[in-house]
């Protein structure tokens, strides 16, 4: 891609934390054409795991509010047909675009490769200011004011920064300045491989069944859980496990490391997770 889009969706997500672990509580996006928003898509999503309070500081969203949202294995493909295949713009698009990617390998679901622009990067090639978060640039360039931290208001804000650079700019941006649009399929997370001990796990996820873990806790602890796993994911320390714990009913992470033992147990009856904040 060389030159800015003339039509095109703008996005912003809510988590309850950073990728790869973390999980979607409201998308909100708006698609464009030339300068009109044409379109609007705002939800909140159920990510079925509590919501640390330390996030919730940051955007608001309780395990209260989320309680009758639906879960993202029913949003995200809504909003991937929604935007087709048009690019996506977002502030700090690595963020929103491995969210959106994770939690399409999260479900099973293929990553589409609409190229991804970045209004960060723009901004600090175009403005230089102080502070290029979007709400310092907000309040220094005068933008209309609105709610921060919401993914519809926050959308808003960055269609408003665009169009402020774009008339910086003389015209449309160059691609290039905002990160060339390189397909969101390319900010995929890293799938780790699993000793040969734990190919039940995967077996077990590719299945949708119930395995018997023996699991070291962080204390020291050697606990016995059941789960249903669904995915495995690489962090900074290590591979992660995700799986439905048949316990407390939502979605948990294991450290592979601390795995000791895994067990198929197929005849285990199914169990769904309990909407969080029901």
């Amino acid at each position: 891609m060389t030159s800015f889009p003339r039509e095109f969706v703008v996005v912003d997500t809510e988590t309850t934390g950073m990728p790869p672990s973390a999980r979607l509580v409201e998308i909100g996006a708006l698609r464009v054409k030339g300068r009109n928003i044409v379109d609007r898509f705002e939800t909140l999503v159920n990510p079925e795991a509590p919501i640390p309070e330390v996030v919730v500081r940051v955007h608001g969203i309780t395990d209260a509010a989320v309680a009758e949202a639906p879960p993202a294995s029913e949003i995200l493909p809504k909003f991937l047909a929604w935007m087709g295949p048009l690019p996506l713009v977002a502030h700090n698009a690595r963020f929103d675009a491995s969210m959106l990617a994770c939690e399409c390998v999260r479900l099973g679901i293929s990553i589409p490769s609409n190229p991804v622009l970045c209004t960060l990067l723009a901004a600090r090639k175009i403005l230089q200011r102080p502070s290029h978060a979007l709400e310092a640039l907000v309040d220094d360039l005068g933008l209309p004011r609105g709610d921060h931290h919401r993914a519809a208001s926050d959308a808003e804000h960055c269609l408003n920064l665009l169009q402020r650079m774009e008339e910086v700019a003389d015209g449309a941006l160059p691609a290039k300045l905002m990160g060339g649009g390189g397909p969101l399929s390319g900010f995929g997370p890293e799938t780790p491989s699993l000793p040969l001990s734990l190919k039940a796990l995967e077996e077990a996820a590719l299945r949708d069944e119930s395995v018997d873990l023996r699991y070291r806790l962080a204390d020291g602890r050697v606990i016995d859980t059941r789960i249903s796993p669904r995915w495995v994911f690489q962090s900074r320390g290590g591979p992660i496990l995700e799986g439905l714990c048949h316990h407390a009913l939502h979605y948990k992470h294991y450290r592979v490391d601390r795995i000791l033992a895994a067990e198929a147990c197929p005849e285990a009856p199914p169990v769904s997770a309990r909407p969080v904040g029901a």
